[in-house]
């Protein structure tokens, strides 16, 4: 446990929120079915939520974190593009491989059509609801970037991104409580290892000032 004392510490805001998150999810899902406890969240809704939650929810698409990890590429941040690129390989072939050996049908499909609120054009059908992969990619990508910036309120912001997409997960039908329970800990602990054990020194050594001036009177 004391490997994980680092990566916590960096932000207790993050970590401590996530924790308390996990908990009330996981209790949400122990103590209501599946069908049930999604028809509670499902079924508040309204239009400047659907407008709001059907474009909110693209945090957790894989394009957004590669756009991010291209600005980060300009900006020279080579060891937090490497270590999310990484991150979001394993959180990606971690919830596609569940997904194909656990199949579980959508919201959509698993209950007649008119009984969740859905969003045509958005709402997808299938068997690959469990777990969220929106979710997982938000969270990965929220707890790393908790901790390349340390404190309380970009702690608690990063939180609610990724909590805020898992919840439009459900509200757009496309998962159940359970699959975004699960998602957010494909999330978390993927970035988690990276973090720990492919350390950013080793992709981010810089010279140190006398090295840097000795090397430009070298190419002089």
């Amino acid at each position: 446990m004391k490997i994980l004392q680092n990566p916590i510490n960096r932000n207790p805001a993050y970590f401590i929120g996530y924790i308390l998150f996990l908990i009330l999810l996981s209790l949400f899902c122990f103590f209501t079915n599946k069908a049930d406890g999604f028809l509670l969240i499902n079924h508040f809704h309204n239009e400047m939520f659907d407008n709001f939650f059907t474009m909110f929810t693209n945090v957790g698409n894989g394009f957004v974190v590669i756009a991010l990890m291209l600005f980060f590429l300009i900006r020279k941040k080579n060891g937090w593009v490497i270590q999310i690129g990484i991150s979001l390989l394993i959180s990606g072939l971690l919830v596609q491989t569940i997904k194909h050996f656990i199949p579980s049908p959508r919201p959509v499909i698993f209950f007649a059509s008119g009984a969740v609120h859905y969003i045509l054009g958005v709402t997808r059908t299938g068997h690959s609801s469990f777990p969220s992969g929106h979710t997982a990619t938000a969270f990965m990508l929220t707890t790393l970037l908790a901790l390349y910036f340390p404190g309380r309120k970009p702690g608690l912001f990063f939180l609610a991104i990724a909590v805020l997409t898992g919840y439009s997960r459900i509200y757009l039908s496309q998962h159940f409580p359970v699959d975004v329970l699960a998602g957010s800990l494909a999330g978390v602990l993927p970035s988690l290892g990276v973090y720990m054990f492919v350390p950013l020194p080793f992709f981010d050594k810089k010279f140190a000032k006398s090295e840097w001036d000795q090397q430009s009177v070298k190419l002089r």
